[in-house]
């Protein structure tokens, strides 16, 4: 869905959001205090050509009142989608961590080597996961640590295999299943942690939020009263909940993150190390 012009001020938003997240609180506002004037000022320029009665008055006002309205519809469901997705990776940390200590503890009844080594890597695993929930504004890194999810999984799969193909009894092959289900979870987190708020839903929010305030702000020029402290605290208000969405929906470079709790536990659970 592609919104003209405004497509390049979302991507102006989505970069500074990438950086720094005030500057792009900063970019919101002043945006939308832009879009005010520019709506004082036509509202002023239509009042000097023609003194509106109050029939005309009141119509402006239940028009801005239902763009108002449309925009906190359009506020809502966006920060409805961006809660979801915090909660469904909340869940699947949570899960996860639970797959990774049914895995340690049939690692421990393993026999052979494989079952102390496989514990090793599994306290290998667990904080490299956390680091992973923990999230970094470095793009490298991310995948660094992907990668090294990656390659303790293949390690554990050979040696779990290994000992499901020396003795090949219910224990060993509930132990395949455990690293099974531990790596399935991690694809889901990894598809979790990437999972945002569509594009266009943000775009559009943006889009109508520049509209709403220009309908504010002509209101207040057509009867010539700006009513400054109102609207600075209407656009701050506005801004704010622009911005926590949007942070919302970056969970490992944004201010809001998941707690990595549950993993740190199940690292605790361990032990100390051997």
């Amino acid at each position: 869905m592609s919104l003209g012009p405004f497509d390049s001020l979302f991507s102006s938003l989505n970069g500074l959001a990438n950086g720094n997240l005030h500057l792009a609180g900063l970019f919101v506002l002043l945006l939308l205090l832009l879009a005010l004037e520019v709506g004082v000022q036509l509202g002023k320029f239509t009042a000097r050509r023609h003194t509106p009665t109050d029939g005309e008055k009141s119509s402006v006002n239940f028009a801005t009142a239902g763009i108002m309205g449309l925009l906190a519809f359009l506020l809502g469901v966006s920060l409805s989608m961006a809660s979801d997705r915090y909660e469904q990776r909340r869940d699947s940390v949570l899960a996860e961590a639970n797959a990774i200590g049914t895995a340690w503890l049939r690692a421990t009844v393993a026999t052979g080597a494989e079952g102390e080594a496989m514990q090793r890597l599994l306290r290998d695993y667990t904080e490299t996961r956390i680091a992973v929930v923990r999230g970094s504004s470095n793009p490298a890194e991310v995948d660094r640590l992907n990668q090294r999810t990656n390659s303790i999984q293949n390690e554990l799969w050979q040696m779990a295999r290994t000992v499901a193909e020396r003795s090949p009894t219910p224990i060993s092959g509930l132990l395949l299943s455990s690293l099974n289900d531990m790596i399935d979870l991690s694809l889901t987190n990894r598809r979790n942690f990437t999972s945002r708020v569509p594009a266009y839903v943000l775009r559009l929010l943006l889009t109508v939020s520049i509209f709403a305030v220009g309908a504010v702000g002509y209101g207040f020029g057509l009867v010539d009263s700006r009513q400054p402290g109102l609207s600075v605290l209407l656009l701050g208000v506005w801004t704010l909940a622009i911005v926590l969405i949007i942070d919302i929906d970056r969970p490992q470079s944004g201010q809001v993150r998941i707690d990595p709790a549950p993993l740190v536990w199940t690292l605790q659970g361990f032990g100390p190390a051997k």
